[in-house]
């Protein structure tokens, strides 16, 4: 048995351990840098991990004499400067030294880097000359790292070209067409996000017209640049002190050029449907029919107030009797509901009546009739996405508007028939009850619709007394009670119409007060140009109210004489 092998301590000089001094290295032979082993370097031509393994050691890459601007790697908290050691015999300097960029060599650089050009294939497993390659097989200037001299920046600016040069030299389209430009994509992400979400009581990503409008529109360019114009409109109106010439430019020509589609396809359907229904599919008419919904909904965002809102809803109409009329070339009885004709979606038929309805509130004209839908029964237990259509409150908006027309026919005198008429209205509302709803909200926002009809129908038959106790205990009931609405609760859609009666019949300064706060928070949410025509109409009411005029809250006498038009939509 071999004695044991003594075991050396490290010296101990003036009572501390000495350790054995390293030698530290930036190079090594390739070799040992491929294995990952430690070189020793030592003196000669092999080194003695290569000599002990019995391998062939290809010796050390020469060393660089740096000089006396020796490079530092660019500091991290400032990579704008390249520090730069002094020799030890200067005298030191008061901070960093600074150095052009054509004072870096990039042959010492990959001199003292990477080893000879030759040697870099083994190191690595051939990883970086791969790379190199793979840029110099294309038709770029060759990168010179020997020979002549170049500067860091005629350096890098090759290492840039061929880095812009390798990726892709093109970005993809919009899968949609007519969403081609970054300004497009821009509004039509605006309108999926925002702009939909205001528009019906369905605030979320899944609202109505992310799910039923824009799938219309992928397959209609025109449909698609009306709601990226709607989209740019509320945007505009949204950020009103950030000046962008170009987004109202884009908005104003997307608007215009699919308004000029819409007519003329309109001109077209209306000349042929009739005597060739066959050769239009029910898309045909419901995207046209959508078209005009979605001007409505322009110029209810732009703030017009030129009548175009309610010529937009007239030729939605005109459209809609021709998806109602049976074929004159159809043999046998006509279908049992006719307006299915032309099968269009429930609720774009939901969002027109609401609107055609509550555009006879304020319309200086003879109202709408009715009964021409009252077959769309198949609307009924849909998803309510607006206010009164299925819980049939549209029904006396339609009998006031009516009731107003013939008394102003009848230059505001009361007889027989108006009586009783206004009688039956307020008996069938005041035992009309909101369906069952799912949230505090929704049955709140009916009750402001119920409250609403009730100050409208009392105008109408006393227009001298805004001030009486049961319209005020209605004005006060609306104001206070939207105070629990929340802002982007979904049923703010629809809180403009009954906003609008309280205020043209508030008289008391907190009623006032209450009204123009639940209009600014209104403003703020949709942003929506229409809502400040109707705030400016209610300060007119006011402005009238305080100066002694009778019947002030006759908006529809006061609109006319502005030459205006209002949607309270």
């Amino acid at each position: 048995m071999e004695p044991q092998a003594s075991i050396r301590s490290p010296p101990v000089v003036n009572g501390r351990i000495m350790k054995k001094g390293i030698t530290r290295t930036r190079t090594g032979c390739d070799t040992c840098r491929r294995r990952k082993k430690k070189c020793d370097e030592k003196a000669g031509d092999q080194c003695l991990n290569c000599q002990k393994g019995n391998l062939k050691c290809p010796g050390y890459p020469t060393r660089h004499d740096w000089g006396e601007k020796r490079l530092r790697r660019p500091s991290a908290r400032n990579n704008q400067q390249i520090m730069v050691t002094q020799p030890r015999n200067d005298v030191p300097q008061t901070g960093p030294v600074e150095y052009s960029l054509e004072d870096f060599d990039p042959e010492f650089f990959m001199g003292s880097t990477l080893g000879p050009l030759e040697d870099v294939q083994d190191l690595n497993n051939e990883m970086i000359l791969s790379e190199f390659n793979n840029h110099s097989n294309t038709n770029f200037r060759h990168l010179q790292f020997e020979g002549d001299h170049l500067t860091y920046a005629e350096d890098i600016s090759q290492f840039l070209e061929i880095e812009q040069r390798s990726l892709l030299s093109f970005e993809l389209q919009h899968i949609i067409i007519g969403v081609d430009t970054p300004l497009e994509r821009r509004l039509f992400d605006h309108f999926t996000s925002s702009t939909s979400t205001i528009l019906t009581t369905s605030s979320g990503p899944a609202n109505p017209f992310n799910s039923i409008v824009v799938p219309l529109a992928v397959r209609d360019e025109t449909l698609i640049r009306l709601l990226l114009s709607l989209a740019g409109s509320q945007l505009l109106k949204r950020y009103p002190a950030r000046s962008d010439p170009e987004l109202r430019e884009e908005t104003i020509r997307l608007h215009q050029q699919a308004r000029k589609d819409q007519y003329q396809r309109r001109q077209d359907l209306e000349a042929r449907f009739p005597d060739h229904p066959s050769e239009y599919t029910d898309r045909d008419l419901e995207v046209v029919f959508a078209a005009y919904l979605v001007l409505c909904l322009y110029e209810i965002c732009e703030g017009s107030a030129d009548g175009s809102g309610h010529e937009h809803l007239a030729s939605a109409g005109r459209i809609l009797n021709l998806a109602l009329a049976p074929a004159q070339d159809s043999v046998g009885l006509p279908p049992l509901h006719c307006n299915l004709k032309a099968k269009i979606h429930p609720f774009l038929l939901e969002f027109y009546l609401y609107h055609v309805c509550l555009a006879t509130v304020t319309a200086p004209f003879t109202p709408i009739d009715l009964p021409q839908y009252e077959h769309i029964t198949h609307l009924l237990g849909q998803d309510k996405y607006v206010v009164g259509v299925q819980d049939g409150l549209i029904k006396f908006i339609a009998q006031i508007s009516a009731l107003r027309s013939y008394i102003d026919k009848n230059n505001g005198e009361l007889d027989r028939y108006i009586v009783e008429t206004a009688v039956q209205i307020f008996k069938e509302l005041e035992a009309w009850e909101p369906q069952v709803t799912s949230s505090r909200p929704e049955y709140l926002i009916s009750s402001f619709y119920k409250m609403a009809l009730y100050i409208w129908l009392f105008s109408i038959i006393y227009p001298d007394q805004k001030g009486h106790r049961k319209v005020q205990a209605n004005v006060r009931h609306i104001v206070t009670e939207m105070c629990e609405i929340r802002s982007g609760d979904g049923v703010m859609a629809c809180m403009l119409f009954p906003l609008f009666i309280a205020g043209s019949a508030a008289v008391s300064k907190e009623d006032k007060s209450l009204i123009v706060l639940h209009f600014e928070t209104l403003k703020k949410w949709s942003a929506l140009g229409n809502i400040d025509l109707t705030l400016d109409a209610v300060k007119k009411m006011w402005e009238d109210d305080e100066a002694g005029v009778k019947n002030s809250w006759n908006w529809v006498k006061q609109l006319k004489s502005s030459k205006m038009s209002l949607l309270v939509t």
